[in-house]
């Protein structure tokens, strides 16, 4: 392969290139691995069936989604990150992908309902750490940089690639295994945030997934920012992002979940992972890698096939109220209403004539926000999936304050936010609310989704084959509704006792 490509840079031969060689690997399996990475995956040589947690803390920063990405090749590199911004800025507005507009409504929801979960993520040999967001709507692990002078990457952990035995630099995203002769002959990926800009390069390393009690470790592609926007990241409380996205990444190689399921030491007993958040920032959150929590649910988990590659996008056959239909899917034909699981969205949103009738049949009239008693009662929301519904009470979907208003009264809002288009059809985004209400799944392998009514108890049950490590939530301190001054609230007490008693 290398004699027949030579030192030739053509897309085209190397999309050929990096077929064969995924092809040559995956039929071979370990054989077909650099020495680097097989000595690194026999370094961890323990099969088991262990399942593993990642508790989650939530924080209320600046929105952190990814609203679009490019790939640079060298000869469009320049000085500055605003330079290269410029630069791709006409190619942005011609080559915008289809779930460009979806990336802006996430980005939007969060600016609107900051709330964020975070956990970790291990990189190289020996292991670095890292506070990442665990964000099923994006496609990459991405870190900063020890070679980031940004202000932004100095307040935060930055991988060292010369202080990893196994980590190799890679010149291209379309040839995912091909190490980087040097770093002028290197793409360079550009991300665009809602608020700010990354630069960052491709690299391969040892990734683990999971925490104290057991992680699981496979050789993976992510990105490594050599560039950092004071926005998102200066004040953010994580360092970086591990992208669960269903088939969003560049290459299979950068899917890190996708990668581990198959590849990973120890070996998953399921290639699932799955997300549990508790109703209150206070509560226990998690992630959990290679199977599920049934101590996590009050009910079977209902399972949906994928419906569209890229995200976890499925079908919702109705929207009811109080077990009632209001008619909104029928007229999507076979295709039905649409539904994307995102833990980067901290609202839920649909078409904006959608949801303006789940609106006002919630009793909240053209408005999300609506002045009501401390009496008022709404009905329940509910979505049927695969032929069950899954139903959400008032207090899933809403919230109340007494801020500013008379004994009686309060300011009643509703979690949604009505969108356009998002250039895949009219798609409902099920953010927290919905995976504060029910126990989702994420099946790599068989493409599929599986949802659960949450179990909101204490829990006091191992699972066998469990390892939790808890994620934290945190909402800091700032003015609410009424412009007073308000404390900081965060999960961090159940995040030192889940870890005290080894989840």
């Amino acid at each position: 392969l290398k004699s027949a490509v030579g030192s030739q840079r053509c897309p085209y031969t190397r999309n050929v290139v990096a077929m064969l060689r995924a092809l040559f690997v995956s039929s071979i399996g370990l054989a077909g691995l650099s020495q680097a990475d097989a000595v690194s995956l026999r370094a961890h040589q323990h099969a088991s069936d262990e399942l593993f947690t990642v508790s989650l803390r939530p924080s209320t920063r600046e929105a952190y989604s990814p609203v679009s990405r490019n790939n640079v090749r060298p000869s469009q590199r320049h000085l500055s990150l605003l330079e290269r911004s410029a630069a791709l800025s006409r190619e942005h507005s011609r080559q915008a992908s289809l779930g460009a507009a979806l990336n802006r409504m996430r980005a939007q929801s969060q600016r609107v309902h900051a709330l964020q979960y975070f956990g970790e993520v291990y990189v190289g040999t020996p292991e670095q750490k890292f506070t990442v967001i665990f964000d099923t709507g994006s496609g990459h692990l991405m870190v900063p940089s020890v070679k980031c002078d940004s202000a932004a990457c100095s307040k935060h952990k930055r991988f060292q690639a010369n202080q990893s035995s196994t980590s190799t630099p890679i010149a291209w995203a379309d040839e995912p295994m091909t190490a980087a002769a040097d770093d002028t002959d290197r793409d360079t990926m550009v991300v665009n945030f809602a608020m700010g800009d990354a630069v960052g390069q491709y690299m391969r390393d040892k990734v683990c997934l999971g925490g104290d009690g057991g992680k699981f470790c496979a050789m993976a592609d992510f990105v490594e920012m050599t560039e950092e926007s004071d926005n998102p990241f200066k004040d953010a409380e994580w360092d970086g992002i591990v992208g669960l996205g269903q088939s969003v990444s560049d290459a299979a190689e950068f899917n890190i979940f996708g990668v581990l399921s198959t590849n990973s030491t120890p070996s998953m007993k399921m290639p699932v992972f799955a997300v549990y958040l508790g109703r209150n920032i206070e509560d226990e959150a998690e992630i959990t890698f290679g199977g599920v929590r049934k101590e996590r649910m009050d009910s079977d988990l209902t399972w949906v096939p994928v419906y569209e590659e890229g995200y976890w996008q499925f079908q919702i056959s109705d929207v009811l109220i109080n077990g009632k239909t209001i008619n909104i899917c029928k007229k999507y034909g076979e295709r039905q209403c649409q539904g994307v699981l995102d833990t980067g969205s901290s609202l839920m949103m649909g078409p904006e004539n959608d949801l303006g009738m789940i609106l006002k049949a919630l009793s909240f009239a053209n408005d999300t926000q609506i002045n009501c008693t401390k009496e008022q009662k709404f009905p329940n929301l509910g979505f049927v999936i695969a032929g069950k519904t899954f139903e959400m009470e008032a207090d899933d979907y809403m919230d109340r304050s007494q801020d500013g208003h008379d004994a009686n009264m309060q300011s009643c809002w509703a979690h949604l936010m009505p969108v356009r288009d998002t250039g895949r059809g009219p798609i409902f985004v099920l953010g927290m609310p919905f995976l504060r209400a029910f126990y989702t799944a994420y099946d790599v392998k068989n493409k599929k989704i599986g949802v659960a009514l949450a179990s909101h108890k204490a829990s006091t049950v191992h699972s066998k084959d469990v390892v939790v490590e808890p994620l934290v939530a945190l909402r800091p301190g700032m003015d609410d509704s009424a412009g007073k001054p308000a404390a900081a609230v965060d999960n961090k007490r159940k995040v030192a006792e889940a870890k005290k008693e080894g989840h």
